[in-house]
């Protein structure tokens, strides 16, 4: 009789007895968590699976046959007469105006850090933000491929 006292009277179980309690109203509330979000994700899925299936990805900087830009018809002496009237007498003005006309002019992607200009036309030369190919007097090419004397303008 002593123990069965003894074991109604322990209550080292009763731990055992919370994490169960616990446990199931965790997995419950984890349960009730997916339902409300479910709906969400699902959608967010699949609307991103219609951009990836609508995504078309260009795999060189212009089309096949298209290779011009629009171009202001500006050559290198015309930016700089304009560089000339806003900084006369001065020529690291007249070259830093000059270069901002040009950057104004210049098409989208590209860049005219390091100001080029083609000996052979007058044209300046802008460089594609990852270097490969060169925009001048209306044309695009390959930076490889450009025909013309790439040198640099500036004072």
């Amino acid at each position: 009789m002593q123990q069965d006292q003894s074991f109604l009277t322990d209550d080292s179980g009763a731990v055992t007895v919370d994490w169960v309690v616990l446990t199931a109203a965790l997995v419950g509330l984890g349960l009730a968590a997916i339902a409300v979000v479910s709906a969400g994700v699902e959608d967010l899925s699949g609307d991103t699976r219609g951009q990836l299936e609508n995504q078309s990805i260009s795999t060189s900087f212009a089309s096949a046959g298209d290779n011009s830009w629009s171009w202001s018809g500006r050559t290198s002496q015309t930016y700089y007469d304009i560089g000339a009237a806003l900084a006369p007498g001065n020529n690291g003005a007249t070259y830093y105006w000059a270069q901002q006309e040009a950057i104004a002019d210049m098409p989208e992607g590209y860049n005219f850090d390091s100001p080029l200009v083609d000996l052979d036309t007058g044209n300046v030369i802008y460089t594609s933000n990852d270097g490969s190919t060169y925009a001048s007097g209306g044309e695009i090419w390959a930076a490889d491929d450009f025909p013309g004397t790439p040198a640099y303008w500036g004072a």
